[in-house]
């Protein structure tokens, strides 16, 4: 069985992501590893699929090596700061000085932070496994972690990959769309530009926008399939199921708390920064899970409902921060509500009724 995760991500840039959470460098530093990861496209919308409780057997031997004094936390939080402030500079270049091979760098980065990255916000989800005396500290540190590396995959994704694209197609790759060009596998932009192997077809990336399928595993191998192809192994495996209209008769779900209160309001579904524009003030996000992007409008709404997150994603700090209701880890919000569906908010107790 899989957990799913909905994603705003471009095929490019969350290969190398999913290959460095695969990596030696992320089971060194944890104690322990991913056994393998599916990445899913299905009429443009990525998915990411890992089996169920291997991210949580991952961090709890990562908190094990704590209680044994294995890691100075510290240190590597000085370390990762150093990184994420170069890394901050080569996404911040100007598109007039922007390089072909930046985007290696781009990727060498997300291999180097992942570690820490990951750290910082998947054990504290399994803290129990974390001797009591070691968990105020290591909280802080989780918090402290967290911030600091908001700013890395979000706006490698949103910010850098874009301009990058952009700039790659005028360069390299007129007869490209760069919408295309998102659906590249990383493998594929590297053999590229290390070794002027070309790039697949156009026809070839359109079939992926319409379904494909990505199968990683530690050995840095890669399984993929697309189109016709994609589809069959996709619904074979049962991969997308919650899909679907069986959630409609639910009248009420609930959640994990992230920040109290209760309001009511009508729900806006934001899957992708492309619903922001239809946000109305007052409405209440219903989200896969929150991203610094999304700020703007979760400043204006009455609340957020997330299917995924912990007490450090982005929507629990957020909501943290504004003091607005915050309902995370309902699993299934976005299947059980809809555009305007009038709904009752009950963040102290974490349910969420239609009224």
């Amino acid at each position: 069985m899989y957990e799913k995760h909905q994603r705003d991500y471009t095929v490019v840039g969350s290969g190398i992501v999913m290959a460095s959470m695969l990596g030696e460098k992320v089971s060194g530093f944890f104690g322990g590893g991913l056994s393998e990861i599916i990445s899913v496209v299905k009429n443009g919308i990525f998915y990411h699929l890992q089996l169920e409780g291997n991210r949580q057997e991952m961090s709890r031997c990562f908190l094990r090596r704590l209680n044994n004094n294995e890691i100075d936390l510290e240190k590597e939080y000085v370390e990762f700061d150093k990184m994420v402030a170069e890394y901050e500079k080569l996404i911040s270049k100007p598109d007039q000085e922007l390089l072909l091979e930046d985007i290696l760098k781009l990727f060498k980065f997300y291999e180097d932070l992942a570690p820490v990255a990951l750290a910082s916000f998947d054990p504290i989800e399994v803290l129990e496994e974390l001797y009591e005396a070691k968990r105020d500290d290591f909280v802080k540190w989780s918090e402290k972690t967290r911030r600091r590396e908001e700013v890395v995959y979000k706006n490698g994704e949103m910010k850098f990959i874009p301009r990058y694209l952009n700039w790659f197609k005028e360069n390299h790759a007129k007869n490209y769309e760069v919408d295309d060009l998102k659906y590249l596998i990383y493998t594929e932009i590297t053999d590229y530009i290390k070794d002027k192997k070309p790039l697949p077809s156009r026809n070839t990336l359109l079939e992926r926008k319409d379904w494909l399928y990505i199968k990683q595993t530690p050995s840095w191998q890669i399984e993929f399939s697309a189109g016709k192809q994609a589809e069959k192994i996709i619904l074979e495996k049962q991969l997308l199921v919650g899909d679907s209209d069986q959630y409609e008769i639910l009248k009420e779900i609930k959640g994990a708390s992230a920040y109290g209160g209760k309001v009511e309001g009508k729900v806006r579904l934001i899957r992708s920064k492309t619903d922001l524009k239809d946000f109305q003030d007052g409405e209440i996000i219903v989200s896969p899970m929150t991203e610094p992007s999304y700020l703007p409008i979760m400043k204006k709404a009455a609340a957020f409902i997330t299917n995924e997150g912990g007490v450090l994603c982005h929507a629990a700090i957020v909501a943290r921060e504004l003091q607005k209701p915050c309902i995370i880890g309902t699993k299934i919000a976005t299947h059980v509500f809809k555009d305007g569906d009038l709904v009752e908010v009950d963040a102290d107790s974490g349910i969420i009724k239609k009224i």
